[in-house]
Protein backbone atom coordinates (compact mmCIF):
# COMPACT_ATOMS: atom_id res chain seq x y z
CA UNK A 1 0.00 0.00 0.00
CA UNK A 2 0.82 3.55 0.12
CA UNK A 3 1.30 5.77 2.60
CA UNK A 4 -1.31 8.63 2.95
CA UNK A 5 -0.64 11.64 1.33
CA UNK A 6 -0.39 13.86 4.34
CA UNK A 7 2.65 11.98 5.93
CA UNK A 8 4.97 13.64 3.38
CA UNK A 9 2.67 17.21 3.54
CA UNK A 10 5.17 19.65 4.73
CA UNK A 11 2.96 22.38 3.64
CA UNK A 12 0.05 21.14 6.68
CA UNK A 13 0.08 23.26 9.76
CA UNK A 14 1.86 21.00 12.70
CA UNK A 15 -1.10 20.20 14.72
CA UNK A 16 -2.52 19.58 11.99
CA UNK A 17 -0.13 16.65 10.81
CA UNK A 18 -0.18 15.49 14.06
CA UNK A 19 -4.38 14.93 14.45
CA UNK A 20 -4.14 13.18 11.07
CA UNK A 21 -0.96 10.95 11.93
CA UNK A 22 -2.69 9.94 15.36
CA UNK A 23 -6.18 9.05 13.92
CA UNK A 24 -4.12 7.23 10.99
CA UNK A 25 -2.08 5.71 13.12
CA UNK A 26 -4.69 4.19 15.45
CA UNK A 27 -6.62 2.39 12.34
CA UNK A 28 -3.21 0.79 11.47
CA UNK A 29 -2.97 -0.24 14.79
CA UNK A 30 -6.46 -1.94 14.78
CA UNK A 31 -6.61 -2.98 10.96
CA UNK A 32 -3.41 -3.39 9.52
CA UNK A 33 -0.01 -3.14 12.26
CA UNK A 34 1.95 -3.96 10.15
CA UNK A 35 2.21 -2.19 6.31
CA UNK A 36 4.77 -2.93 2.96
CA UNK A 37 4.98 0.61 1.86
CA UNK A 38 5.26 -0.05 -1.75
CA UNK A 39 7.27 4.01 -2.50
CA UNK A 40 9.96 3.14 -0.32
CA UNK A 41 9.77 -0.60 -0.48
CA UNK A 42 9.73 -0.85 3.59
CA UNK A 43 7.68 -2.47 6.12
CA UNK A 44 6.33 -0.43 8.44
CA UNK A 45 5.29 -1.50 12.27
CA UNK A 46 2.80 0.46 14.26
CA UNK A 47 1.81 -1.55 17.45
CA UNK A 48 4.12 -0.66 20.76
CA UNK A 49 5.33 -4.72 21.45
CA UNK A 50 6.03 -4.81 17.78
CA UNK A 51 7.96 -1.29 17.97
CA UNK A 52 9.69 -2.85 20.77
CA UNK A 53 10.54 -5.95 19.41
CA UNK A 54 12.25 -4.58 15.86
CA UNK A 55 14.64 -2.38 18.22
CA UNK A 56 15.45 -4.62 20.97
CA UNK A 57 15.65 -8.24 18.67
CA UNK A 58 19.35 -7.01 16.94
CA UNK A 59 19.50 -10.92 16.07
CA UNK A 60 16.65 -10.85 13.97
CA UNK A 61 16.36 -6.89 13.05
CA UNK A 62 20.30 -5.80 12.07
CA UNK A 63 21.10 -1.90 12.46
CA UNK A 64 23.87 -2.52 9.95
CA UNK A 65 23.75 -1.06 6.31
CA UNK A 66 20.53 0.91 7.30
CA UNK A 67 22.10 4.62 7.06
CA UNK A 68 21.79 5.42 3.56
CA UNK A 69 25.23 6.47 2.09
CA UNK A 70 26.75 5.16 5.84
CA UNK A 71 30.26 3.79 5.49
CA UNK A 72 29.47 1.68 9.21
CA UNK A 73 31.70 4.25 11.47
CA UNK A 74 28.17 5.45 13.44
CA UNK A 75 27.15 3.80 16.43
CA UNK A 76 23.46 4.00 14.91
CA UNK A 77 24.42 1.75 12.23
CA UNK A 78 26.75 -1.24 14.30
CA UNK A 79 25.36 -4.16 15.84
CA UNK A 80 27.19 -6.17 18.86
CA UNK A 81 30.20 -7.03 19.25
CA UNK A 82 31.38 -3.79 17.82
CA UNK A 83 28.09 -1.77 18.98
CA UNK A 84 29.06 -3.18 22.76
CA UNK A 85 32.36 -1.93 22.65
CA UNK A 86 31.46 1.20 21.07
CA UNK A 87 28.76 1.98 23.54
CA UNK A 88 31.06 1.04 26.70
CA UNK A 89 33.44 3.50 25.21
CA UNK A 90 31.38 6.25 25.08
CA UNK A 91 29.67 5.63 27.95
CA UNK A 92 32.48 5.86 30.11
CA UNK A 93 32.88 9.51 28.66
CA UNK A 94 29.48 10.42 28.22
CA UNK A 95 27.69 8.79 31.06
CA UNK A 96 24.92 10.62 32.46
CA UNK A 97 27.00 11.61 35.94
CA UNK A 98 29.28 13.29 33.38
CA UNK A 99 25.82 15.01 31.76
CA UNK A 100 24.65 16.27 35.03
CA UNK A 101 28.39 17.77 36.06
CA UNK A 102 27.15 20.22 33.11
CA UNK A 103 23.91 21.45 34.70
CA UNK A 104 26.16 24.93 35.86
CA UNK A 105 27.25 25.33 32.10
CA UNK A 106 23.88 24.86 30.30
CA UNK A 107 21.74 26.56 33.43
CA UNK A 108 24.30 29.91 32.18
CA UNK A 109 23.70 29.38 28.29
CA UNK A 110 19.91 28.99 29.19
CA UNK A 111 20.03 32.64 31.61
CA UNK A 112 21.58 34.12 28.86
CA UNK A 113 19.66 33.33 25.89
CA UNK A 114 16.69 33.75 28.09
CA UNK A 115 17.63 37.01 29.56
CA UNK A 116 17.97 38.41 26.22
CA UNK A 117 14.43 37.70 25.66
CA UNK A 118 12.85 40.03 28.39
CA UNK A 119 12.64 43.52 26.83
CA UNK A 120 11.39 42.12 23.54
CA UNK A 121 7.45 42.11 23.49
CA UNK A 122 7.73 39.27 20.61
CA UNK A 123 10.30 36.73 19.90
CA UNK A 124 10.31 33.58 17.75
CA UNK A 125 10.96 30.95 20.33
CA UNK A 126 13.09 28.57 17.48
CA UNK A 127 15.33 30.95 16.42
CA UNK A 128 16.03 32.98 19.74
CA UNK A 129 16.07 29.88 22.11
CA UNK A 130 15.45 26.42 20.90
CA UNK A 131 17.73 26.56 17.72
CA UNK A 132 21.32 28.15 19.55
CA UNK A 133 20.56 26.59 23.00
CA UNK A 134 21.57 22.57 21.82
CA UNK A 135 24.32 23.55 19.28
CA UNK A 136 25.86 25.80 21.99
CA UNK A 137 26.42 23.11 24.37
CA UNK A 138 27.25 20.58 22.33
CA UNK A 139 29.97 23.03 20.49
CA UNK A 140 31.38 23.36 23.93
CA UNK A 141 31.02 19.85 24.58
CA UNK A 142 33.55 19.12 21.25
CA UNK A 143 35.63 22.04 21.91
CA UNK A 144 34.06 23.83 18.92
CA UNK A 145 33.87 27.72 18.66
CA UNK A 146 30.43 28.12 20.06
CA UNK A 147 29.86 31.85 18.66
CA UNK A 148 29.88 29.84 15.46
CA UNK A 149 26.41 27.99 16.31
CA UNK A 150 24.76 29.43 13.36
CA UNK A 151 27.40 27.22 10.87
CA UNK A 152 26.78 24.50 12.64
CA UNK A 153 23.20 24.45 12.57
CA UNK A 154 23.02 25.29 8.79
CA UNK A 155 25.56 22.48 8.09
CA UNK A 156 23.77 19.88 10.23
CA UNK A 157 20.50 20.98 8.99
CA UNK A 158 21.79 20.13 5.29
CA UNK A 159 22.98 17.09 6.23
CA UNK A 160 19.90 15.63 7.83
CA UNK A 161 17.92 16.97 4.74
CA UNK A 162 20.49 15.64 2.48
CA UNK A 163 20.66 19.27 0.56
CA UNK A 164 22.68 20.70 -2.07
CA UNK A 165 25.27 22.19 0.88
CA UNK A 166 24.84 18.91 2.71
CA UNK A 167 28.60 17.80 0.59
CA UNK A 168 29.82 21.02 1.99
CA UNK A 169 28.64 20.61 5.23
CA UNK A 170 30.16 17.44 5.77
CA UNK A 171 33.29 18.45 5.02
CA UNK A 172 32.90 21.81 7.15
CA UNK A 173 32.01 19.45 10.24
CA UNK A 174 34.76 17.47 9.70
CA UNK A 175 37.50 20.09 9.21
CA UNK A 176 36.13 21.81 12.62
CA UNK A 177 36.41 18.28 14.58
CA UNK A 178 39.42 17.22 13.24
CA UNK A 179 40.81 20.42 14.64
CA UNK A 180 39.40 19.78 18.09
CA UNK A 181 40.11 15.87 17.64
CA UNK A 182 44.30 16.62 16.80
CA UNK A 183 44.44 19.14 19.77
CA UNK A 184 42.94 16.57 22.07
CA UNK A 185 45.22 14.04 20.97
CA UNK A 186 48.30 16.91 21.19
CA UNK A 187 47.38 17.95 24.73
CA UNK A 188 46.12 14.86 26.49
CA UNK A 189 44.35 15.24 30.18
CA UNK A 190 41.40 17.45 29.52
CA UNK A 191 38.42 16.54 31.43
CA UNK A 192 35.76 17.83 28.57
CA UNK A 193 34.01 15.10 26.79
CA UNK A 194 36.12 15.10 23.93
CA UNK A 195 39.22 14.50 26.35
CA UNK A 196 37.49 11.62 27.72
CA UNK A 197 36.17 10.02 24.87
CA UNK A 198 39.81 9.92 22.90
CA UNK A 199 41.41 8.82 26.81
CA UNK A 200 38.22 6.17 27.25
CA UNK A 201 39.63 2.70 27.12
CA UNK A 202 37.72 -0.71 28.04
CA UNK A 203 39.87 -3.81 27.91
CA UNK A 204 43.17 -1.84 27.19
CA UNK A 205 41.36 -0.09 23.93
CA UNK A 206 40.28 2.93 23.15
CA UNK A 207 38.53 4.48 20.31
CA UNK A 208 39.93 4.69 16.42
CA UNK A 209 40.22 8.51 15.34
CA UNK A 210 37.00 7.78 12.66
CA UNK A 211 35.27 6.25 15.65
CA UNK A 212 35.94 9.35 17.46
CA UNK A 213 34.81 11.63 14.69
CA UNK A 214 31.80 9.42 13.96
CA UNK A 215 30.66 10.56 17.07
CA UNK A 216 31.28 13.99 17.00
CA UNK A 217 28.56 14.27 13.68
CA UNK A 218 26.30 11.94 15.65
CA UNK A 219 26.23 13.78 19.25
CA UNK A 220 26.37 17.30 17.23
CA UNK A 221 23.55 16.10 14.43
CA UNK A 222 21.22 13.91 16.92
CA UNK A 223 21.76 16.40 19.92
CA UNK A 224 20.79 19.05 17.70
CA UNK A 225 17.76 18.35 16.34
CA UNK A 226 16.17 16.39 19.05
CA UNK A 227 16.51 18.87 21.78
CA UNK A 228 15.70 21.47 19.47
CA UNK A 229 12.45 20.25 18.32
CA UNK A 230 11.29 19.26 21.59
CA UNK A 231 11.63 22.32 22.78
CA UNK A 232 9.12 23.84 19.72
CA UNK A 233 6.89 20.82 20.43
CA UNK A 234 6.76 21.55 23.90
CA UNK A 235 5.41 25.01 22.97
CA UNK A 236 2.84 23.16 20.39
CA UNK A 237 1.68 21.15 23.54
CA UNK A 238 0.92 24.08 25.68
CA UNK A 239 -0.90 25.91 23.20
CA UNK A 240 -2.81 22.60 22.67
CA UNK A 241 -4.00 22.27 26.28
CA UNK A 242 -3.05 25.34 28.22
CA UNK A 243 -4.57 23.99 30.82
CA UNK A 244 -1.74 21.98 31.74
CA UNK A 245 0.65 24.55 31.23
CA UNK A 246 -1.29 26.43 33.88
CA UNK A 247 -1.12 22.94 36.38
CA UNK A 248 2.92 23.15 35.85
CA UNK A 249 2.86 26.57 36.61
CA UNK A 250 1.39 25.66 39.90
CA UNK A 251 3.10 22.67 39.93
CA UNK A 252 6.52 23.03 38.69
CA UNK A 253 7.60 19.92 40.67
CA UNK A 254 5.88 17.89 37.60
CA UNK A 255 8.74 19.54 35.35
CA UNK A 256 10.61 15.84 34.40
CA UNK A 257 7.41 13.87 34.07
CA UNK A 258 6.16 17.19 31.71
CA UNK A 259 9.09 16.43 30.09
CA UNK A 260 8.66 12.84 28.98
CA UNK A 261 5.36 13.47 28.17
CA UNK A 262 6.00 15.94 25.42
CA UNK A 263 8.33 13.30 24.25
CA UNK A 264 5.82 10.82 24.13
CA UNK A 265 2.57 13.08 22.54
CA UNK A 266 4.70 15.21 20.08
CA UNK A 267 8.04 13.56 19.58
CA UNK A 268 10.98 14.84 17.13
CA UNK A 269 10.66 12.62 14.39
CA UNK A 270 8.50 12.18 11.73
CA UNK A 271 6.39 8.84 10.77
CA UNK A 272 7.40 8.40 7.10
CA UNK A 273 10.11 5.72 6.43
CA UNK A 274 13.62 6.71 8.09
CA UNK A 275 16.46 4.23 8.14
CA UNK A 276 18.76 6.85 9.65
CA UNK A 277 16.51 6.85 12.81
CA UNK A 278 14.30 3.31 12.94
CA UNK A 279 15.35 1.42 10.78
CA UNK A 280 16.48 -2.49 10.96
CA UNK A 281 17.36 -4.76 8.56
CA UNK A 282 15.48 -8.16 8.99
CA UNK A 283 18.27 -11.16 9.57
CA UNK A 284 15.89 -14.18 8.29
CA UNK A 285 12.42 -14.69 6.96
CA UNK A 286 9.40 -14.36 9.56
CA UNK A 287 6.02 -13.91 10.11
CA UNK A 288 3.93 -10.65 11.48
CA UNK A 289 0.41 -10.91 11.15
CA UNK A 290 -0.48 -12.01 7.95
CA UNK A 291 2.54 -11.25 6.63
CA UNK A 292 6.08 -13.11 5.69
CA UNK A 293 8.86 -10.52 6.25
CA UNK A 294 12.36 -12.05 4.00
CA UNK A 295 15.32 -11.82 4.86
CA UNK A 296 17.00 -8.49 4.17
CA UNK A 297 13.87 -6.78 4.03
CA UNK A 298 14.06 -3.18 5.39
CA UNK A 299 11.48 -2.81 8.46
CA UNK A 300 10.58 0.23 10.05
CA UNK A 301 8.92 1.67 12.95
CA UNK A 302 6.44 4.16 13.94
CA UNK A 303 7.45 5.39 17.35
CA UNK A 304 4.36 7.89 17.57
CA UNK A 305 2.10 5.35 17.13
CA UNK A 306 3.75 3.19 19.63
CA UNK A 307 3.45 6.19 22.03
CA UNK A 308 -0.55 6.54 21.40
CA UNK A 309 -1.03 2.54 21.59
CA UNK A 310 -4.20 2.25 23.98
CA UNK A 311 -2.91 -1.28 24.30
CA UNK A 312 0.09 0.01 26.08
CA UNK A 313 -1.23 3.82 27.78
CA UNK A 314 -4.28 4.61 29.11
CA UNK A 315 -5.98 7.36 27.82
CA UNK A 316 -3.35 8.20 25.11
CA UNK A 317 -5.01 11.16 23.16
CA UNK A 318 -5.09 12.87 26.78
CA UNK A 319 -1.85 14.89 27.48
CA UNK A 320 -0.91 14.40 30.89
CA UNK A 321 2.22 16.43 32.15
CA UNK A 322 1.76 14.46 35.46
CA UNK A 323 1.44 10.69 33.46
CA UNK A 324 3.24 7.87 35.09
CA UNK A 325 4.65 5.62 34.37
CA UNK A 326 5.35 6.87 30.53
CA UNK A 327 7.71 4.28 28.78
CA UNK A 328 7.38 6.11 25.70
CA UNK A 329 9.60 5.15 22.48
CA UNK A 330 10.66 8.60 21.77
CA UNK A 331 14.75 7.93 22.68
CA UNK A 332 14.12 4.29 21.22
CA UNK A 333 14.61 0.82 22.89
CA UNK A 334 17.27 -1.80 23.35
CA UNK A 335 20.80 -1.54 22.55
CA UNK A 336 20.56 1.68 20.13
CA UNK A 337 18.37 3.69 23.32
CA UNK A 338 19.64 7.37 22.55
CA UNK A 339 22.94 7.98 24.37
CA UNK A 340 22.40 11.20 24.52
CA UNK A 341 18.85 11.35 26.17
CA UNK A 342 19.84 12.81 29.90
CA UNK A 343 21.26 15.73 27.74
CA UNK A 344 18.45 15.99 25.88
CA UNK A 345 16.13 15.77 29.00
CA UNK A 346 18.79 17.94 30.88
CA UNK A 347 18.64 20.71 28.64
CA UNK A 348 14.98 20.75 28.06
CA UNK A 349 14.17 20.47 31.65
CA UNK A 350 16.26 22.96 32.55
CA UNK A 351 15.14 25.66 29.57
CA UNK A 352 11.80 24.95 30.55
CA UNK A 353 11.93 25.73 34.12
CA UNK A 354 13.99 28.58 33.83
CA UNK A 355 10.86 29.91 31.23
CA UNK A 356 8.35 29.26 33.32
CA UNK A 357 9.95 30.67 36.39
CA UNK A 358 11.08 33.99 34.41
CA UNK A 359 8.01 34.63 32.28
CA UNK A 360 4.14 34.90 33.68
CA UNK A 361 2.05 34.45 30.54
CA UNK A 362 3.64 32.18 27.92
CA UNK A 363 1.31 31.74 24.62
CA UNK A 364 2.08 31.55 20.46
CA UNK A 365 0.77 34.18 18.69
CA UNK A 366 -0.92 33.09 15.96
CA UNK A 367 -0.84 35.90 13.30
CA UNK A 368 -0.42 33.77 10.69
CA UNK A 369 -0.40 29.40 10.17
CA UNK A 370 2.50 27.71 11.98
CA UNK A 371 4.63 25.91 9.52
CA UNK A 372 6.57 22.61 10.17
CA UNK A 373 10.02 22.31 9.90
CA UNK A 374 10.76 21.80 6.17
CA UNK A 375 12.17 18.34 6.66
CA UNK A 376 11.10 14.59 6.20
CA UNK A 377 12.86 13.01 8.99
CA UNK A 378 12.17 15.50 11.60
CA UNK A 379 9.06 16.88 12.97
CA UNK A 380 8.58 20.44 14.46
CA UNK A 381 7.73 24.09 14.10
CA UNK A 382 9.45 26.19 11.95
CA UNK A 383 8.70 29.44 13.96
CA UNK A 384 6.73 30.05 16.93
CA UNK A 385 5.99 33.23 17.58
CA UNK A 386 5.67 33.77 21.47
CA UNK A 387 4.80 36.76 23.42
CA UNK A 388 6.25 36.32 26.72
CA UNK A 389 5.45 38.56 30.21
CA UNK A 390 8.35 38.76 32.67
CA UNK A 391 7.27 36.98 36.35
Amino acid sequence: MKLPAFVTDLTLPPLEYQCKLRQWSQEMRTSSPIIWDEDSANWIVFRYEDVVRVQSDYATFSSEGTVPGGNGSSIVEMDPPRHKQMRSLITLAFSARTVVEMTPQIEEIVDTLLESLCARDEIDWMSDFANPLPVIVIARMLGLPHEEWPTYKRWTDAIINMTSESEVANLGLREHFARAIDERYRNPGGTDILSRLIAAEVDGKGLEYEDVMGFCFTLLIAGNITTTNVLGNAMLCFDEHPEELTRLQRHPELLPTAVEEILRYMGPFRAGPNGLIEGRIAQTDLRLYDHIVRKGDHVQVNRLSANFDERHFHEPERFDCGRTPNRHQSFGQGIHFCIGAPLARLEIKLALGKLLSKFQHIHILHKEPLRQTPSLLIFGPQRVPLSLQPA
